[in-house]
């Protein structure tokens, strides 16, 4: 239906009927499309696009069709059907703040297109996937075409917009404004609802002399204050700095992500000098594919700057093939009569090509995280096992047995408790292991967390803690291992949670040395834009992906960091891999193109990486991510800063100068 009026006095332009919204949840549910229509209204404020549930819009449940290929496959476990489990939420935007769109056929992890219910495959060109980004950075869920192309869309776009298919990726049209309105900066809007820096007049943040406190913007004063407070009481100012920051990416994932944006450039570099980049202005927009065209600092501003970095000398990327998951036969052939393990590291290897079959998980977890060292009898694991469950319950009772008279003379344990029972009850409550009234395993994730605030009382409890144990009682099942399994996987990351942020800053850092050398394009782009610290991959790196991906990902991810992993060549040239700041920097690879074609800025590129969560393909990025570390290790121009990150050491004149692909890695790793 076009150009006719609706119920309101809009006017409709456009209309879709049968348009799918995929949505996905944290638990991995396969039952995630809800059927909809999408609109493109006029109305006296502006031209909005539209995307309505059937409930929502009133209409007629959803009978099905005549056409097979509106049997839509589910796109997680690729089952035929449409399943009404549940409304999506309805998406509502401006069309003028539309920055571009991306398109791609249905199709699964392996780049297979879904199959409907006949059998044949589905055909791209009739079923497509519909991502919309904003000029902010908001990312929507997709929207699947089923049975219809997307040229009616597009036909109806072009009387508002001007679309231009991007030069560099062709699933992607560019799209700007026919008359663009004035846009504030992201920055300049406002903090009010977090209240991160509080007491501030809202008059002088909008005023022209705040608005220009150079990186700070609007926020200089509320930032001048954080510093000052830091001065005078460092752990309150800088707990609580931090404590709003962890508390709104791991917690807020609804509002708006420039109310985090200052904060985090402020909180994470206040020790720190921004890096000086060299911008060449142009009176044109021609240059050679190997220059990188970047905006000015307001992206509404047409004139571009020309920044031309030192390219890499690196061996091309080899595509590697993630392998099969260690079965529960293959486990067992590697006891001895007296259950010792042999080969720890050919069982490290295949884990980190392939992961953990579900059923052995737990026992295996123990292993990699340190737990049960790996040259032990089983006679030796089950001593060692009854001394640690002596030891939880010894120190569980101290903290059991404190009394509420204690407790009000004890500030900091009653701060920490409190912190502790608000954060278990907002925990992974939609995972069937924890939801509901009275959970005994929220009870149970709270006593663990309770009593490793007593086994390390200096650390305590900090925001995100509770993510990366939730997953560890949720397979261990069991209160003492995922206690003793959380002592080790906290001995790996403590210093995510340092309250001067130190752990993070240098693993940020790291991450940048890193993509200098694998993409210094990106790299240069994200200087002019106040985002060369990288901060907007904080949450990642705070709780190891957890968010990202849902729970059947995390724990295959998780495992695959815990083998140490990558193994290539002699595992004596390298010491560490860091591999988890390979699969951000595979991510960001992934998102380049729609970093870079819309030339978002520090705010947008946050808000769109935090609208990835549980759109990543987790099994390409961890490939992506291999094929970087041979990339760099097989690369003899790739300087020592870089392959120390890598714990890789220099390499030799005389070494072999083949890259390792040509070695085959990927028959070796694939197992």
């Amino acid at each position: 239906m076009h150009n006719s009026e609706t119920d309101g006095g809009s006017f409709l332009l456009y209309e879709q009927d049968g348009v799918l919204l995929t949505t996905k949840g944290i638990s991995g549910d396969s039952s995630n499309l809800h059927l909809g229509k999408l609109r493109i209204v006029k109305e006296k404020t502006g031209i909005y696009m539209l995307w309505l549930s059937e409930e929502n819009i009133g209409g007629p449940p959803f009978s099905g069709s005549a056409e097979t290929d509106w049997t839509v496959i589910n796109p997680n476990q690729g089952s035929v059907g449409y399943h009404n489990n549940g409304t999506g939420r309805p998406i509502r935007f401006e069309v003028e703040d539309l920055k571009c769109i991306c398109l791609s056929p249905i199709s699964d992890s392996n780049g297979q297109p879904r199959r409907h219910n006949s059998g044949a495959k589905a055909d791209p060109a009739r079923t497509c996937n519909v991502t919309f980004v904003q000029t902010d950075g908001t990312t929507y869920s997709n929207l699947i075409f089923p049975g219809g192309s997307t040229s009616g869309l597009l036909d109806a776009l072009t009387q508002h917009l001007v679309l231009k298919r991007s030069c560099h990726d062709d699933s992607m049209i560019l799209c700007e404004p026919k008359s663009p309105k004035t846009r504030r900066d992201p920055y300049e809007r406002s903090l009010a609802e977090l209240r991160l820096f509080p007491d501030r007049n809202p008059a002088a943040m909008h005023s022209a002399s705040y608005a220009r406190l150079g990186q700070l913007g609007q926020f200089g004063v509320g930032a001048w204050r954080f510093v000052n407070d830091l001065k005078r009481d460092p752990y309150t100012a800088t707990m609580t700095a931090f404590s709003k920051i962890s508390d709104y990416l791991l917690h807020e994932e609804e509002k708006a992500n420039e109310d985090i944006a200052e904060l985090l450039q402020k909180s994470l570099s206040l020790d720190e000098p921004t890096t000086a980049v060299q911008r060449v202005p142009i009176a044109n927009c021609d240059a050679d594919e190997n220059t990188v065209l970047v905006g000015s600092s307001d992206s509404s501003v047409e004139g571009y700057e020309v920044i031309q970095p030192p390219v890499a000398d690196l061996f091309p990327r080899p595509k590697v093939l993630r392998g099969q998951p260690l079965t529960e036969v293959e486990w067992q052939t590697y006891f001895d009569d007296e259950g010792m393990i042999q080969n720890s590291e050919e069982i490290r290897r295949k884990i980190f090509s392939g992961g953990i079959e579900p059923s052995i998980r737990s026992e295996v977890w123990k292993f990699l995280l340190g737990y049960y060292p790996w040259h032990t009898s089983q006679v030796e694991r089950k001593e060692l096992r009854d001394t640690k469950v002596e030891e939880y319950f010894r120190m569980k009772l101290q903290w059991r047995s404190m009394s509420a008279d204690q407790e009000s003379r004890f500030a900091a344990f009653k701060q920490r408790k409190d912190l502790i029972e608000k954060d278990v009850n907002r925990t992974d409550r939609t995972i069937p292991y924890y939801a509901g009234e009275n959970n005994a395993n929220v009870s149970t994730l709270r006593d663990v967390l309770m009593t490793y605030m007593m086994y390390d009382f200096d650390l305590g409890y900090v925001q995100g803690m509770s993510d990366l144990l939730a997953p560890l009682l949720y397979v261990l099942d069991d209160e003492v291992d995922a206690f003793w399994c959380f002592v080790a996987y906290m001995e790996r990351v403590s210093l995510n949670f340092q309250l001067d942020q130190a752990g993070i800053k240098r693993q940020l850092s790291q991450l940048r040395v890193l993509l200098q050398a694998v993409d210094p394009h990106l790299a240069s782009y994200l200087d002019t834009r106040d985002s060369g610290n990288l901060f907007f991959c904080f949450r990642w790196l705070l709780v190891l992906f957890k968010r990202e991906f849902n729970y059947p990902q995390i724990l295959r991810l998780w495992e695959v960091f815990w083998t140490d992993g990558p193994f290539h060549g002699d595992s004596a040239s390298y010491s560490s891999s860091n591999f988890h700041l390979l699969l951000a920097l595979s991510i960001l690879d992934s998102q380049r193109n729609t970093i870079l074609e819309n030339r978002f800025g520090f705010t947008e590129i946050l808000k769109h990486v935090n609208d990835l969560a549980l759109y990543i393909d987790l099994e390409e990025a961890l490939a992506k991510a291999e094929g970087i570390f041979i990339q760099i290790k097989d690369s003899p121009s790739v300087g020592m800063e870089v392959r120390s990150v890598l714990g890789l050491r220099e390499t030799s004149d005389s070494s072999d100068d083949s890259p390792s692909s040509n070695r085959s890695p990927i028959s070796e790793f694939s197992m």
